[in-house]
């Protein structure tokens, strides 16, 4: 039988080369008739969000885009690996038109353009009778917003237009605090926190921010600034300390940013392709002096345009593959879901345990997954959700080897789940760590008062009002809580100990609730290594003894899905629905049935202790 399984396992794989090889050829024959329709210039538009991986549409969403391509980083670098590839284009244009980045994506945008130059190397040596020279990345930014111009950092080339100002500006992080505010309306917040760092609560408990709150923040930012400031020394060739009185002086206009080397020219869109051209003067600097381009100019055409005209090159395949695990959101008990607008504490995205438990579970029965990387970006959430995840991550570990890499941020929770895997890449600027536990209840009788409301009941079970009580938590109670965050955080602590090998008793300095940035992290030995996800799966590699030349297959592992009969009428229904406008009445919807269904309730009142790390930065 094994016999028959490997003479017809190579049967197919000699199908399957065949097939790629045929269709390399009808490829490369369609490029040669429509050759002239080839552009010296790519264009990629990025004027939104910007996510690290392609989004997991359903079917019936991606057959409505009309084959738009997702502006994700992971199609980004997909794209500028086959542009490297073709001989015939001189570069990449990148149009920034206010993209949504954290300065942590900033950073892996910067380290896409780094492989894309040493792809277009590989195959310049490749093609020895070509004598062409380096591809180049070049990006036009309207505004000059401080995580979009550390990206843009990363270019070869950057333009800006004339009545742009430079508005690097600095970072700065503040907080709300709720304590007075509630105390007018007769409410109190009853908070148990692991320590004051733990900060997580403060806002409905406190009037100030705390003498450990601002130590924290002044470190993140100290950390966060350092990256930016080094980001931009580097990719434009200035003395850090310059760098640093050029965000002193900022906002800076157009003008004054190409004096000081911030920028390479000025000008407009349309006036690219002949300061772009074969004979364009590269010491002209200002784009709306015609008189400085010359005759032939470049061509520029939208990506989707070109991408089948593109060279078509016949890679190797291993056979094997390495699956990618991506978990976005708050954490939660139950199913994973997504509101139309923002809940307080838990955001607009919560990954729910059981959908990720199904999702693990299929990586780790999946015969044809090497290795997995998990992609966490996450401030946390239900400390229970967040172990039963970990569990799940423990068992496939087991099966197969286990990177994980951390987004924006992995904190409480995200981080918690993040000890499931052998190794943890993280960006220099990822927010990490806030290991650490939080309990919270608000008590209204007070509020109630002030109105006339009057609410009365009856109890069994000295503790039965323990997080559904009018009046504040008696000394008792309050007991019972500080007991149940330090155990809760004790289990926490013994996740990161054997995760991190790491000694338990030499924890608490590097946790207590304490956040780092992606370097402080792995400084402390929180994190292992640097980078980004490309980094994650190339170490995933190593572990499963894969190749690491990228022949190894990457593949998303599907989220997995309630299966409904109604499943086709409601994608008819959303469909029809956005056609005609009426996407927000769907959505308000949604949110009121969510609530209805007791959703807030089972998602707040049942939870005792949280992980939650609500005022994380978020710098972009």
């Amino acid at each position: 039988m094994n016999v028959v399984k490997k003479l017809l396992h190579e049967i197919f794989a000699l199908l399957g080369a065949l097939w790629g090889r045929g269709w390399s050829a009808i490829a490369n024959l369609r490029r040669r008739i429509f050759r002239g329709r080839l552009a010296d210039y790519p264009i990629f538009v990025l004027d939104s969000d910007i996510p690290e991986r392609n989004p997991q549409n359903p079917l019936w969403r991606d057959l409505l885009s009309f084959g738009k391509e997702p502006v994700s980083l992971e199609a980004i670098n997909d794209a500028l690996k086959k542009i490297a590839s073709e001989p015939e284009t001189k570069g990449v244009l990148f149009l920034f038109k206010s993209p949504s980045l954290s300065i942590a994506r900033a950073q892996s945008l910067i380290q896409v353009f780094e492989r894309f130059r040493k792809w277009d190397e590989h195959y310049r040596a490749l093609d020895s009778s070509s004598e062409r020279r380096a591809k180049e990345v070049v990006i036009y930014i309207e505004e000059a917003g401080m995580a979009g111009y550390v990206a843009a950092c990363g270019a070869d080339r950057i333009y800006m237009t004339p009545l742009a100002d430079w508005s690097v500006i600095g970072l700065r992080l503040g907080a709300i605090f709720l304590k007075d505010a509630l105390d007018k309306i007769g409410a109190k917040a009853d908070v148990t926190q692991i320590s004051p760092y733990k900060s997580a609560g403060d806002m409905f408990n406190r009037s100030e921010m705390s003498t450990e709150h601002r130590e924290q923040l002044n470190w993140l930012l100290d950390g966060i600034y350092d990256e930016l400031v080094g980001e931009i020394s580097r990719g434009r060739g200035l003395d850090e300390a310059q760098v640093r009185s050029l965000i002193d002086q900022a906002p800076l206009t157009a003008t004054e940013a190409l004096d000081f080397g911030l920028v390479d020219g000025l000008g407009y869109e349309d006036q690219l392709p002949k300061y772009l051209g074969t004979n364009a003067d590269p010491a002209a600097k200002i784009l709306h002096n015609e008189e400085a381009a010359k005759e032939e100019p470049a061509t520029l055409k939208l990506y989707p345009k070109v991408r089948k005209l593109l060279l078509h090159r016949i890679e190797e395949n291993s056979g094997k593959s390495v699956g990618v695990i991506s978990l976005k959101g708050s954490i939660m008990m139950g199913s994973s879901r997504e509101t139309p607008i923002p809940l307080p504490l838990l955001g607009n995205e919560q990954m729910g345990s059981e959908t990720v438990q199904q999702q693990v579970r299929a990586a780790r029965e999946n015969k044809g997954l090497d290795a997995v990387v998990l992609h966490v970006d996450s401030g946390g959430g239900s400390a229970l959700a967040s172990d039963l995840m970990w569990r799940e991550l423990v068992l496939l570990n087991k099966e197969k080897p286990l990177v994980v890499y951390l987004g924006d941020v992995a904190a409480s929770g995200g981080y918690y789940i993040a000890m499931g895997g052998r190794n943890i890449v993280a960006q220099p600027t990822t927010i990490t760590g806030s290991i650490g536990v939080i309990n919270m209840r608000l008590s209204s009788a007070g509020a109630f008062e002030k109105i006339g409301v009057n609410r009365d009941s009856v109890q069994r079970g000295e503790n039965a009002d323990y997080m559904d009580g009018d009046e504040p938590w008696t000394p008792e109670q309050r007991a019972i809580s500080r007991k149940g965050i330090e155990y809760v955080y004790g289990i926490f602590k013994e996740r990161v100990a054997e995760g991190r090998a790491l000694q338990y008793d030499q924890l608490d300095p590097i946790c207590m609730g304490r956040v780092w940035t992606g370097t402080q992290a792995r400084d402390r030995g929180l994190v292992d290594e640097l980078g980004d996800i490309h980094l994650a799966i190339k170490m995933a590699c190593n572990l499963a003894d894969l190749p690491t030349d990228g022949s190894v297959n990457v593949v998303n592992v599907p989220t997995a899905r309630k299966k409904r009969l109604a499943a086709p009428m409601e994608a008819m229904a959303a469909a029809v629905s956005s056609a005609l406008g009426l996407s927000y009445v769907r959505q308000v919807d949604r949110l009121a049935r969510s609530f209805v269904a007791g959703d807030w309730v089972e998602v707040l009142g049942n939870e005792r202790h949280w992980l939650l790390a609500s005022w994380l930065p978020k710098i972009k």
